[in-house]
């Protein structure tokens, strides 16, 4: 049994210094989150997170749950892959897959140089969705993410507490908005109930909407109240994520809330398929 501790703890020892100097391991995460509106669940998201030293990937099947099967029987997997330079997140393209009326939907985007350079979608705009002020992909400069990849905060080798210190510029290929990120404040274990154990970060998020959105978004934008996000590490990387999201919209107070935070695997999970939920006739 010593034996064996000591040749476990070597193992861990390694792991852990080869990770301090960049080691170019992929490692493989999972995650389930539950989202609420106005106190009744309404979707599940279960999230997949692969990266190494050079390179990430982050997908999520996110399904109707509850009353959400109700409003929109609709089950979305959306990945996005990129790159880790300094400490931030480059993307390299986003796919967004969706079952309607029997089918699979599709948007695409993709990335050179961390600049959005091509973008498709099947996902059409009412009249009343028609942007007041539309954004020309040739406009969008390199360093937004999509609204996916900006759940994940960098922490760049810096102490969590310093992660809640800067503005992300989102881009979903029609819209564009910044997330100003402020007033960090250290949640330690003993003062929250979130089921994973850790250190978590407050900090409130500005949604400010800059083009490509509806009128009406636009006036409902100064009444939209800042989300308060707890952020915690994922393992040792320098990468955090939610434990939980909550803020207020016109349908009552959304959250998002991770029932099983961020647990490592020793092998890639089974990638979400799109096309297990088709109806049974349309796989065929």
């Amino acid at each position: 049994m010593l034996f064996l501790a000591l040749t476990i703890g070597g193992q861990a020892q390694a792991q852990q210094q080869g990770r301090q100097q960049g080691e170019t391991t992929k490692r493989f995460f999972d995650a389930e989150y539950r989202i609420y509106a106005a106190g009744i669940l309404f979707a599940r998201a279960n999230v997949q997170l692969e990266f190494d030293a050079d390179n990430y990937r982050l997908s999520a099947h996110i399904a109707p749950a509850a009353l959400g099967r109700l409003a929109a029987n609709t089950h979305a997997i959306a990945t996005t892959y990129g790159q880790l330079r300094g400490g931030g997140l480059q993307p390299e393209k986003l796919d967004l897959n969706w079952v309607r009326d029997g089918q699979v939907k599709t948007t695409k985007m993709r990335y050179r140089n961390g600049k959005p350079v091509s973008f498709k979608s099947a996902y059409q705009p009412t009249d009343e969705q028609m942007p007041l002020v539309p954004v020309k992909l040739s406009e969008v400069g390199s360093g937004t993410v999509d609204p996916f990849t900006a759940m994940l905060l960098p922490l760049r080798q810096q102490p969590l507490v310093d992660g809640c210190n800067d503005d992300i510029e989102i881009f979903d290929g029609r819209r564009r908005a910044t997330l100003q990120l402020t007033t960090p404040r250290i949640v330690p274990t003993p003062t929250h109930d979130y089921p994973a154990r850790l250190t978590a970060l407050a900090c409130t998020i500005l949604w400010t909407p800059i083009a490509g959105y509806s009128k009406a978004a636009l006036d409902r934008a100064a009444d939209f109240p800042p989300v308060e996000t707890f952020y915690s590490r994922i393992s040792d990387s320098q990468l955090a994520a939610p434990q939980e999201m909550r803020g207020r919209s016109r349908f009552g107070t959304i959250s998002i809330y991770a029932v099983r935070f961020f647990t490592e695997r020793a092998a890639p999970m089974p990638r979400y398929d799109i096309r297990q939920f088709l109806p049974k006739s349309a796989q065929n």
